[in-house]
């Protein structure tokens, strides 16, 4: 796990000083998400979280926008359900494919870092977790955005032991930087 996480941060930090075009090699969207359990065997969990986006520069679009892009998006946020509260955080890659200015289709996996591994009485089997997404980002100006998404977290058989995850609807604000 430890070698993963050190490959993506080595990629993600070369990825910063390649040269590129249109809006690859900036930051953003940024913004906040919030979100329930699909479920209620997940004890009422909830998710609140910020969320920032890199555009990486390896990316194929139309001249009228519409194609595939490829980030890297980080979270961070807060993980509750029952009485038990913890930091998630999350890196990974994404790909956006639709039309950055309007609408765009958020598909993504990451790996996950909990504070604790047992939430609401149930157990993850370990605070190391992976989390796949899909997700529609509907622009309504230059900068601003809604977001849906809905996402599953699981250990993956991380531990020895399959964990049942946890399915997740999210709504979120984006904000995009002038560029």
């Amino acid at each position: 796990m430890t070698r993963i996480c050190c490959l993506l941060l080595i990629a993600f930090a070369l990825s910063l000083g390649a040269e590129s075009y249109a809006c690859a090699n900036s930051w953003g969207p940024f913004g906040v998400r919030g979100g329930i359990a699909v479920d209620g065997r997940d004890n009422g969990a909830e998710i609140f979280e910020t969320f920032a986006t890199y555009q990486l520069p390896w990316n194929l679009r139309s001249k009228g926008g519409w194609g595939v892009s490829t980030q890297v998006s980080l979270t961070a946020g807060v993980l509750s359900s029952g009485d038990d509260l913890g930091f998630i955080g999350s890196v990974g890659p994404a790909f956006g494919i639709g039309n950055p200015d309007s609408v765009e289709l958020d598909l993504g996996v990451s790996i996950a870092v909990l504070s604790r591994d047992e939430f609401g009485g149930r157990d993850y089997n370990g605070i190391e977790q992976f989390i796949s997404h899909a997700g529609l980002i509907y622009r309504f100006t230059p900068s601003f955005a809604l977001s849906y998404r809905f996402q599953h977290m699981s250990n993956a058989g991380l531990n020895g032991y399959m964990n049942p995850g946890l399915n997740m609807h999210l709504f979120g604000i984006n904000w995009y930087p002038e560029r």
